[in-house]
This record gives structure tokens, sequence and C-alpha cells, in this order.
């Protein structure tokens, strides 16, 4: 008695003692994804010359250095990611796979201590960070950063406050493009692609006819005036991914197990898959006229800067910094335009092969835990992103693809709603394990 005593006053320690940890993470968190969404939007500018001019009573060295260490600051989420790794995992793999990734995290930060960004040490302490910690808090707070920065980038763009850029497409028409605020009509695309997705996920794919309207309406915006092709195409193939979805849970339907294996071996082996058409696509390129990739500008271009890069740097450790311009359309910018968007290649050339198998590793290891959970409308969005990547360079960004949290988060807050997907009762591979029953194992969930 007096063990078992004993043992509940130090559980009740231990948990008055993580919760100042506990929201110092969430803190770190939104100021990192913050930080992250305020540099792919024009309030960037206004935002760095606020902190200049609150600083510009002091000597030029010592702006310097406050004004990085503000900018900075957001690398604070390294305290919850270390005290996460040395006293919440329990797991000595799972300790030893975070304290690994944090290692590495370390050394490329070392490694690209002379560029402004690490956007690989970044990734890799948000994503150690998140481990054990509840996703449906994480993804909730991304959405309601993400809308924030978006509709204020907007409405200030439309009021004068701030610049609304304006591209135009090479080709019949010269269609217009509007950023609204943000530094990139593509980036401002994806940005609400993957702020779709998580809100999709979060839904389990269940949408009422309202959510679809908004939906619907917010791609119709995309198409007409900012013309992001391919999140338009993936945000459709993600609707359609709903449909099904309803329809599987109203209809009841029986999906038959070999078909269930079969996607199970499409979802987990999607990223792999992508990747290695994208490589053989860019060795394989053939500048000719009559080749279809080639009677569209966008693929063509994309195409060929791929081809162009894995042959200037067929291969790195720990990647290479190379000059890149991807403002040529904007008046003024210069003519020239080289910009990787395709993620695989980029990652590759630009990171080195050490970040491209921790990446692809920790993307296959997410769909995989998803399979475990029976989140099949999350694999579905895991895949629909693996194809997005073949086209734009949004693979390691957080405030891109948040979906790289799942990595080592905890999924029970989502594991209920996430079997209601497809029931039981729909799936014949789990008709005769409903009379024994066996408890999905996941090491990554939180045991404490």
């Amino acid at each position: 008695m007096k063990h078992e005593a004993l043992k509940t006053e130090l559980e009740k320690k231990l948990i008055t003692y993580r919760k100042p940890m506990e929201k110092l993470f969430y803190f770190f968190f939104a100021l990192g994804f913050f930080y992250e969404y305020l540099t792919s939007s024009l309030l960037f500018i206004s935002f760095q010359n606020l902190i200049l001019s609150m600083l510009s009573f002091l000597p030029l060295p010592i702006v310097e250095i406050l004004f990085y260490g503000i900018l900075n600051l957001r690398y604070l989420i390294i305290f919850p990611a270390v005290y996460t790794v040395f006293f919440e995992v329990k797991d000595k793999r799972y300790r030893t796979i975070l304290s690994t990734l944090l290692i590495i995290g370390w050394y490329y930060a070392l490694y690209w201590r002379n560029q402004i960004e690490w956007p690989v040490s970044a990734a890799l302490l948000v994503i150690v960070a998140c481990a054990n910690r509840d996703i449906k808090k994480i993804i909730k707070l991304a959405i309601i950063i993400g809308i924030s920065v978006i509709s204020i980038s907007f409405i200030l763009s439309q009021t004068g406050i701030i610049d609304d850029l304006v591209w135009q497409r090479p080709g019949e028409g010269m269609r217009n493009r509007h950023a609204f605020g943000m530094n990139y009509c593509t980036n401002l695309a994806s940005h609400v692609m993957f702020l779709i997705f998580l809100y999709m996920f979060l839904k389990r794919g269940r949408l009422n006819i309202i959510e679809y309207m908004a939906i619907i309406l917010l791609t119709v915006i995309n198409i007409i005036f900012v013309d992001g092709q391919i999140a338009a195409i993936c945000v459709i193939l993600a609707v359609a991914g709903c449909f099904f979805t309803a329809i599987v849970n109203y209809k009841k339907i029986t999906i038959p197990a070999g078909l269930l294996k079969l996607w199970n071996i499409f979802a987990v082996s999607s990223y792999m898959v992508c990747a290695a058409a994208q490589f053989i696509w860019a060795i394989l390129y053939k500048d000719d006229p009559d080749i279809w990739y080639n009677r569209y500008y966008s693929l063509q271009n994309r195409i060929y800067t791929n081809y162009l890069l894995l042959k200037a740097f067929p291969f790195s450790w720990f990647g290479t910094d190379f000059p890149q311009n991807g403002l040529g359309w904007v008046e003024g910018a210069p003519t020239y335009y080289f910009w990787v968007d395709c993620s695989y290649t980029r990652l590759y050339a630009m990171y080195g092969i050490v970040a491209f198998v921790i990446f692809m590793g920790l993307l296959t290891w997410i769909v995989i835990r998803l399979m475990k959970k029976k989140n099949y409308f999350g694999m579905f969005l895991m895949a629909v992103i693996a194809l997005d990547l073949m086209i734009e360079h949004h693979i390691i960004e957080i405030a891109y693809n948040t979906f790289l949290v799942l990595a080592f988060a905890n999924l029970d807050s989502l594991s209920a709603g996430d079997r209601e997907l497809l029931p039981d009762s729909c799936l014949k591979e789990n008709i005769s394990e409903q009379k024994q029953p066996e408890p999905i194992s996941d090491p990554a969930s939180d045991q404490n």
C-alpha cells in the first residue's frame, strides 16, 4: 500500500512538473510557426522594419546582434525538444532516434551557419519537440495562425498598406496571378491547400455542405485570381476522397481485403515512387518540342531545371548552396528564372543525401503510423501531398507541410474517430479480428 501511495504521489508531482514544459512547447511552436508563415508574407518586411526602428537608438553592432537574436527566438523550441527526448520518451529506441535527429539538426546548423535560414535544423527541431504532444492541439494552433496571417495579408494588400504582387503566366493571354499580400502566388495557393488538408484531417474527411462550399469557393478564387494549378488539382483530389469516405460510410460498402492491402502498399510507397519518378524524369529529359511535357511551360521548366540541377550537383552529403532566382515575372526583377520547385530533387541537391534519406523516411513512417491507426483518409491525404511535392518545393517547410509533425506526435486523440472512417464492419480483413481484438501498438504514442 505504501509503495502504491508513493508511486501515485510521484506521478502527481511528475504531472505538475510537466505542465510548464507543456505550455512552453505550445508557446514556442506557435512562435516558430507564426514566424515561418510571416516569412512567406510581405508583412515580414514591415515586421523587420518595426524591429529595426525600435532598436535604432542603439549602436549598429548591438542592433545587428539584437535584430537577429529576435528573429531566431523560434529556435528556443530546442528546450522542449530536449526535455521531451530525455524526460518524457521512455522507449530507448525512440529516444535514440530522436536524439540522433537533434544531433543531425545541430550539425546542419553548423554546416549552414553562414546562411540566414536553417530549414533542415528548424524542421527537425519542431518534429522532435512535437513527440508525444497532442496532435489535435498542434493542428488547431497551426490552422488558426495560418488563417490569421493569410487573412491579414489579404486585407492589407487590398487596402494598399502592403503590395499585392502580380505575376503574368507566359503564353497566350498572359493571365495575371495575384499573391494577395504573400510573397508569391503559388506559395499562397500552397498555404491554402495545406490548411484545407489540415482541416480535412481533423474532420476525418467528413465535411458538411457549408464546408464543401467554402472549399469550392477558395478553389474558384485560386483558379481565377491566383492560378495555382497544382494546388487546385490536389484540393479537387482531396474533395473526391471526402466524397468517397462519405459514400463508404453511408452505403456501408464492404472493401475487399486484397484491395485494402494493395492500397496500403501504394500509400506507404507513395513518396518513394514519386521521388524515383521525378529523378528518372529529370535524368531522361529531352528538349524536344514534340514531347507532350514540353508543350506546357510550367511543367517543362520544372523538368528542365531538375535536369540542369542533377548535372551540376550530382551528389553531396549535406547539400550545396547554389544561386536561385524565383521572381522572374515581377516587374523590375531580373529577366531570368531559376528556381528548383520540385521537392525531391531540391531536397537531394540543396540539402544533401542525409536530409533526403531522413525526410523520405519520416514521411513514409507517417503513412505507416496512419495505417496502424486505420486512418485511411489520412493516408490518402499524404499520398496527394506526395504528388504535390513532385511540382512544389515545400517538403521540409513546417508552415506548409505541417503533416511532418505526425512523425512522433501523439495520435491517440484521433484514434476513435479515425476508425469511424471505414468501420470494421466495412473491412473484410477485420471481420475475424472482431472476435479476438488486439490492441494497436504504437511506440511513438504518449506513454506517460
